[in-house]
C-alpha cells in the first residue's frame, strides 16, 4: 500500500460550467511524469504514469467550491477540495501536513495540463516535480462510476489508517470494526484474489488472532487463501491459520475433549509439517490420552518428513520418551518382555539420556539377568560423558549390586 500523497493547486472554477455535457461531475484522464528526483532509488518512478481527476461541484459548503479526487498507479487517492482558484488541496489518511501543490490551467476545450511541486515518496523514490496532461472523459456515465470507485478506496484506506493507528496503541477491540469496514469497502473496489486487497486482508487477521477471534479467523482464512495468487500473503496467513487452530486444540485439550483437539491440531500440522511447535501439539494430545502407541506412530512419520538434522533429533528424543512411557505402563502390567522391546528402542534413539539405560538395566536385573544389567550400565558409563549422569548410574550399579548379593544369599539359604 502506498502511503504517500500529493496535494494539488486548484482548477479554475469556472472548469466546470465550460462543460456542459457532465452535470457537475468532470472525470479526467491522462498522465503524470514524475521528474526532478531527488532520490537516488527512482528506477520505474520517474517517466509517465496514468493519472485520473474526478471533479465537482461542492454546493454543501459555506462557499461554493470544488472537491473531488485525484490518483495516479504509484500515489494512492487523495481527496480534493477547495475554493481558491489558486490551490486545492489534497487530503490523505496519512498525510496531515500541506507541503505539496499541483496547478491545473485548460488547455483546448477538453485538455487541462498543470504541475506539482513539493517532495513526493513512493517507492522509496522521492521526487520534486511532475507534469500532468489530462483530457476529459465526456462519458456521464464513467465519471459517476470512477466518482464511487475513488470514494470507497479513500474511505477504505481512511478506516485501515485509522484501524492500524489503533493497534499500534493496543486497541484492537476498537480497531476490529475498522478493519472489517475497509476489507468490504476494498472488496467493492479491487474484487476478490486481488493483490490490493493483501494489506486490507491481513490487517483483519492480524486483529481477529490478536483478539482470540479464532471462529472469525478461520471463516476469513477458508473464504480467502484460495483466492490469492500471492504466495507471500499465503505464508503469512497461514502462520496465523496455524496460531488460531494451535490455540483452539489446546482449549480443547484443557477440556478433555481430546478427539476434538486431535482434528484441530492435526489440521495446524499439515499446514506446516515442518513446524516443530505442531508436531509437539499433536504429541501432547496423544500423550494425554494414553495413546502412546499412535503418538509414536505419528511421530515417525513427522520426523521422516523434518528437513533440518537438529530437528529430527529432537523428534527422535521425544519418540524415545514415548517408548519409556509406555514401557512403564507395561511393566506395571506385568508385560515385561513388552517393556524391555521399548526400553532397548528408547535407548537406541536417546542413548545420552540416563533414565532409558536405567529403566533397562532395571527391567533385565529383576529377570535375573544380573551380569547383563552390569554390563549394560558399564557400557552406559563410556558413552556418556555428563559428570552427574555418570554418578547417577554408579550410584543404580551399587544398587543392583548390593540387591543381587541379598538375592544370592537368600538363594544360598
Amino acid at each position: 500500500m502506498k502511503f504517500a500523497g500529493v496535494r494539488v493547486i486548484s482548477l479554475l472554477l469556472p472548469l466546470l460550467a465550460s462543460v456542459p455535457a457532465l452535470a457537475g461531475v468532470q472525470l479526467y484522464r491522462g498522465s503524470m511524469e514524475a521528474v526532478t528526483p531527488s532520490g537516488m532509488t527512482c528506477e520505474g518512478v520517474l517517466g509517465l504514469h496514468p493519472a485520473t481527476i474526478v471533479i465537482m461541484e461542492d454546493k454543501d459548503s459555506a462557499q461554493t467550491g470544488l472537491k473531488g479526487y485525484f490518483e495516479s498507479d504509484m500515489l494512492d487517492v487523495g481527496k480534493l477540495a477547495g475554493t481558491d482558484p489558486a490551490h486545492l488541496r489534497v487530503a490523505y489518511p496519512w498525510k496531515d501536513d500541506g507541503g505539496n501543490s499541483i496547478t491545473l490551467t485548460r488547455s483546448g476545450a477538453t485538455r487541462l495540463t498543470g504541475e506539482f511541486n513539493g517532495a513526493v515518496t513512493a517507492k522509496d523514490c522521492t521526487f520534486d516535480s511532475g507534469r500532468l496532461t489530462l483530457d476529459l472523459v465526456d462519458d456521464e456515465k464513467a465519471a459517476g462510476a470512477a466518482l464511487q470507485r475513488l470514494d470507497s478506496r479513500f474511505e477504505a484506506n481512511a478506516a485501515l489508517y485509522q484501524a492500524f493507528y489503533l493497534t499500534q496503541n493496543g486497541n484492537y477491540k476498537g480497531a476490529l470494526p475498522l478493519f472489517e469496514k475497509s476489507l468490504k469497502l476494498a472488496d467493492a473496489v479491487f474484487g476478490q484474489g486481488s493483490i490490493q486487497l493483501n494489506h486490507f486482508i491481513m490487517g483483519l487477521a492480524n486483529c481477529y488472532s490478536k483478539l482470540g477471534r479464532t471462529k472469525e479467523f478461520n471463516a476469513l482464512y477458508d473464504q480467502r487463501v484460495s483466492t490469492t495468487s500471492d504466495e507471500s500473503l499465503k505464508k503469512v496467513f497461514t502462520g496465523f491459520r496455524v496460531n488460531a487452530l494451535t490455540q483452539e486444540g489446546r482449549a480443547l485439550l484443557a477440556q478433555a475433549e481430546y478427539e476434538a483437539a486431535l482434528k484441530a491440531m492435526m489440521q495446524a500440522y499439515r499446514l506446516n509439517p515442518q513446524d516443530k511447535n505442531s508436531i509437539h501439539t499433536v504429541m501432547a494430545v496423544y500423550f494425554r490420552s494414553g495413546r502412546y502407541d499412535e503418538a509414536a506412530d505419528f511421530l515417525e512419520q513427522a520426523g521422516a518428513k523434518l528437513e533440518k538434522g537438529g530437528d529430527r533429533k529432537e523428534i527422535n528424543n521425544i519418540i524415545a520418551l514415548v517408548y519409556f512411557n509406555k514401557a512403564l505402563k507395561d511393566a506395571k502390567s506385568g508385560k515385561d518382555a513388552e517393556a524391555e522391546t521399548l526400553l532397548r528402542k528408547a535407548a537406541a534413539l536417546d542413548p545420552q539420556s540416563v533414565r532409558y539405560l536405567e529403566a533397562l538395566a532395571r527391567i533385565r536385573h529383576k529377570a535375573g539377568h544380573f551380569d547383563e544389567a552390569e554390563k549394560l550400565l558399564s557400557q552406559g558409563l563410556e558413552q556418556i560423558t555428563e559428570e552427574s549422569s555418570r554418578l547417577e548410574i554408579m550410584a543404580v550399579q551399587e544398587k543392583l549390586r548390593q540387591t543381587e548379593m541379598i538375592i544370592k544369599k537368600l538363594q544360598g539359604l
